[in-house]
């Protein structure tokens, strides 16, 4: 059950990470037009993301000071068993777990500053969802 869930969650990350790598290349490329309050929101995400990112990477080097050798870091750069996202080991590649969070924050901002309603936030997520979990389905039905 706990691993069931512990997949759900990184299913989840993995996939907004690429919400939030689109997002974050629209910002880049658009950034000039947006106005004073969207840039607010942009900024903001970003120094939020930073500092989650900075609170899990140093959690990640005191747990590793503290735990034995062969205990691995959940987020780390490079794939581990060719896999990016992996439960067994617990693993989320650095670069996918930073867009994801990036993502996360961008979302929530616009939501916070009254730039987008909570249902667009989800749209993407279950359209991919559907994407991935549409054949699955399909081979329970048959």
């Amino acid at each position: 059950m706990v691993e069931l869930i512990i997949t759900t969650i990184f299913m989840f990350l993995g996939i907004y990470s690429f919400v939030g790598m689109f997002s974050l290349i629209k910002v880049l490329v658009t950034i000039n037009q947006y106005d004073e309050l969207e840039r607010r929101a942009v900024i903001e995400a970003l120094a939020i993301s930073m500092l989650i990112i900075l609170v899990v990477n140093l959690a990640q080097l005191i747990l590793s000071i503290y735990l034995p050798a062969e205990w691995r870091g959940f987020v780390s750069p490079g794939p581990v068993n060719r896999s990016l996202v992996t439960n067994t080991p617990l693993h989320m590649e650095s670069f996918l777990f930073d867009c994801s969070i990036i993502g996360i924050s961008y979302a929530l901002r616009r939501h916070y500053f009254g730039l987008i309603k909570m249902r667009n936030m989800l749209i993407p997520i279950f359209i991919i969802l559907s994407f991935i979990l549409f054949p699955f389905l399909i081979s329970l039905l048959f």
